[in-house]
């Protein structure tokens, strides 16, 4: 009988543990495989962060999952792992307490674990990537919270985290409607619209500002991040808000490490259409755009005027309870990248009944 596997639950399944809290828990790359006497996998080793080198031992009662997904019978399953199952695979897995021991192909006898659930995430590409003066870098590409690929230097130093880009099709916010609640034909339009945006950042670009700051730093080097996902930020009678969120780097002055830039984007619950926000408002722009700027009344006459000369429809972000504007970087000297505020029901009165946030159930 077959059974579908998919991986993303697997993965949680893993990181609970496999006997209450008496479990070991280890992920890493492999370094080395080992065989039986009937030449499948029974022991490999990896290299973690926290535990250095650590062997897994395989039995016939592990459940071992290959990356991706797809329907296979138990042997078929185990087939697929084993054939993944190489040097520099990243791995989870979750090991039974009882410590016991593996000699390496190098002589050393090093901790080992009978693995309860092992899973496969991704791999090492090694020289996947170069730098403009010709450093290479190797790339994992990896099923993991935190990056879907991590940039490495020579030696292993982490350079730069990517998350992303990311749809709106399995982002939830408690007591707001979300993708699942726009018709079929609306969901297919959305999901397509969001892939043809594709990366709202430079990855080669980044990869070079993170390299010059890796260098410029030396020891107190800390490694930079990216993400860029979507999640919902409002509804309306008609229209689905989504907000974009990118995540990057920030090399300016102070304490800052990061900084966001923010996208809402409107679209017709029913047939996915994409609306601009300057249609959503039963005013002219203009008109919005001096609400806005009323909306905060510390606002001195030279400000004031660079963000009227700034301000895109798309820096508007609606939501089930207020209104927020942010500006793009290098718009506004002496300002933050993504600084912006919020603002009260004044711009929301300017919309069209259909367009109007619903309050957060």
């Amino acid at each position: 009988m077959k059974r579908n596997i998919f991986l993303s639950l697997i993965l949680l399944l893993l990181l609970l543990p496999a006997c209450g809290e008496d479990s070991v828990q280890v992920r890493g790359l492999v370094t080395e495989v080992q065989t039986g006497p009937d030449g499948a996998p029974a022991a490999f080793v990896i290299q973690t962060e926290d535990k250095g080198r650590v062997g897994v031992l395989l039995t016939g009662d592990t459940f071992a999952a290959p990356s991706g997904s797809g329907s296979w019978t138990g042997s078929e399953l185990r087939a697929e792992f084993q054939a993944e199952l190489l040097p520099d695979v990243s791995v989870s897995a979750v090991c039974l307490p009882a410590k016991k021991t593996l000699t390496t192909q190098d002589g050393q006898e090093i901790a080992a674990y009978e693995a309860d659930r092992v899973s496969i995430n991704g791999r090492l590409n090694r020289g996947a990537a170069t730098l403009a003066d010709g450093t290479a870098l190797d790339v994992l590409e990896d099923n993991n919270p935190v990056a879907d690929r991590t940039y490495l230097l020579p030696g292993g130093a982490e350079l730069l985290w990517v998350r992303g880009p990311s749809g709106p099709e399995h982002c939830y916010v408690g007591g707001l409607e979300s993708f699942d609640d726009l018709s079929a034909r609306a969901r297919e339009k959305v999901s397509s619209w969001y892939e043809d945006r594709g990366p709202l950042f430079d990855e080669a670009a980044e990869l070079e500002k993170a390299y010059s700051d890796w260098k410029a730093k030396g020891e107190d080097f800390q490694s930079h991040m990216i993400d860029q996902g979507v999640s919902p930020s409002a509804s309306s009678e008609k229209v689905m808000y989504f907000l974009t969120t990118v995540t990057l780097p920030y090399y300016g002055e102070g304490s800052a490490t990061v900084y966001s830039l923010r996208l809402c984007d409107a679209f017709d619950r029913e047939t996915g259409e994409h609306i601009d926000t300057r249609d959503l408002f039963a005013c002219p722009w203009e008109q919005v755009v001096q609400a806005i700027l009323d909306g905060d009344p510390t606002l001195d006459a030279a400000l004031r005027a660079e963000m009227e000369a700034v301000l895109t429809p798309e820096r508007v972000e609606i939501f089930s309870d207020s209104v927020s504007v942010n500006f793009a970087p290098d718009t506004l000297p002496g300002h933050t990248p993504g600084w912006g505020y919020s603002l009260s029901a004044q711009v929301t009165d300017l919309m069209y009944p259909w367009a109007a946030p619903k309050a957060r159930s």
